[in-house]
């Protein structure tokens, strides 16, 4: 394949052969003829100028007329033999001192002159290389000839013509060097380019700097964009990849579990070696498997549906999410300690179903596995547009190294895999993909045997008070 630099240098020095080509094929056999043709249009617009002058104004103007463009004019009387009129006028121009070695006017010519025409010759004078051109016509009994000198200048032509070809040539081996050079400059970011997007096309995400001040720059800007997004939409690709890895070995893990356990205990049954507790360990097992089941689903949901924003009061919602919970933390003896019911102002504007599943979710979870007989709920200004959620419980089974796992899908602490605490590790997960998806801010922090939940909102109207 060709290069770009090797076309673009082909190219130029074709049109730079022909160009000049033609210039000097021009030149060379077109010169004296165009040379001639412009003589020929000076004596008759010299003619044009004249011809309707009377004699004696054509004698007044003459020595003018002659001197501005460079002419000869003679004036014979047109009477006696043709010898005679050519003696007169040979005599003429010996007089303007024009010299001639051939001049003769025919019989033929003095006739159409006679007729009132004008005629034209050209009278080559051999040696002396030069010829007189004429334009002879007749006015008031008089013969009047209108001539200049025509040089031969073929021998000047030549050596122009050889000067001109040597610097045609000269002309075509410094544009074609300087094409070559600049092409250079142009093609080698080019080449970079190339070189890049190679790079990229096999997930080399390179960048390239290039300080052209043009196109070719903007262009390697572009391609720098490009190659940051893709290279960052193939690390969340990646990432998505291994998460949907982990995912599936997880479920395949977990749900193998429990059917073996299904599968075991119905052995058992069949044999006869059920002591009355096997029953409500299959039921467990399926009860498992079926809340499993329930959290993927609702997870699949989260992770296609869309969020509709809308403002709502924050407080009046989390007030509703734990009314909900009033029976369940009376039979078990849970007290809730709540620090919000002053906060005056706690609009925001977020997906209202998805922010009730996030409180519910964490509720649960308190519940669930905290290991005292309370838990803290707190809800206030954290700084003057922003509303920061809070949810602590006691745990002594999670450690500071579980913090960056406890939002992936099924992850369970193995201390606290029993039938009365265990989960399925994918209510936390679900809290993670909507607050993402609702760009709200959250971490988790661990304190003296106590766990925190922290989400932060941004209020939309009113300045906050507690």
């Amino acid at each position: 394949m060709h290069k770009i630099s090797t076309k673009l240098l082909i190219m130029v020095s074709i049109i730079l052969l022909i160009v000049f080509g033609t210039s000097y094929f021009l030149h060379n056999y077109f010169s004296a003829d165009y040379y001639l043709y412009k003589m020929k249009t000076k004596i008759n617009t010299i003619y044009d100028e004249v011809k309707d002058l009377r004699l004696d104004q054509l004698m007044e103007n003459e020595s003018r007329i002659e001197n501005n463009n460079n002419v000869i004019i003679v004036r014979v009387e047109n009477s006696g033999s043709t010898a005679e009129i050519n003696e007169n006028i040979q005599f003429a121009l010996f007089k303007d001192k024009v010299a001639l070695n051939k001049f003769w006017i025919t019989d033929e010519v003095l006739q159409k002159v006679k007729q009132g025409n004008t005629v034209n010759l050209l009278f080559n004078q051999g040696k002396l290389k030069s010829s007189l051109l004429t334009k002879i016509y007749e006015q008031d009994s008089s013969l009047i000839l209108i001539g200049t000198v025509v040089v031969h200048n073929t021998d000047a032509l030549t050596l122009v013509n050889q000067f001109s070809f040597y610097s045609i040539l000269l002309g075509i081996i410094i544009s074609l060097l300087l094409v070559a050079y600049f092409s250079k400059k142009i093609i080698t970011p080019l080449e970079q380019l190339q070189d890049v997007a190679k790079d990229i096309s096999n997930l080399d995400f390179k960048q390239v700097t290039i300080q052209t001040g043009d196109e070719i720059e903007e262009l390697s800007k572009s391609i720098n964009q490009m190659s940051q997004r893709l290279k960052s939409t193939h690390a969340k690709l990646e990432e998505k990849n291994q998460s949907l890895n982990t995912l599936i070995s997880s479920i395949s893990h977990e749900v193998k579990t429990p059917l073996s356990l299904i599968q075991a205990y119905t052995i058992g049954i069949q044999d006869g070696l059920d002591d009355g507790t096997y029953t409500d360990i299959i039921l467990e097992q399926v009860k498992y498997t079926s809340d499993m089941v329930d959290y993927l689903i609702k997870l699949s949901k989260i992770q296609k549906s869309e969020v509709h924003k809308e403002p709502f009061d924050l407080k009046e919602l989390l007030l509703k999410v734990i009314s909900q919970y009033n029976i369940t933390l009376k039979n078990k003896n849970i007290t809730l300690m709540s620090d919000f019911h002053s906060l005056e102002s706690s609009i925001v504007e977020e997906d209202i179903s998805q922010i009730e599943i996030v409180f519910n979710n964490l509720i649960s979870n308190a519940i669930k596995y905290g290991e005292e007989d309370f838990f803290e709920i707190k809800l206030g200004s954290d700084t003057t547009r922003t509303l920061k959620f809070t949810i602590s419980n006691k745990t002594t089974r999670l450690k500071t190294e579980h913090l960056a796992y406890i939002w992936d899908p099924f992850y369970v602490i193995e201390e606290s895999r029993n039938k009365e605490i265990s989960g399925t590790g994918l209510g936390l997960s679900i809290v993670a993909e909507i607050l993402g998806k609702n760009d709200l801010k959250y971490e988790s922090k661990l304190e003296d045997s106590y766990i925190s939940f922290s989400i932060w909102f941004e209020v939309t109207e009113g300045i906050l008070e507690l």
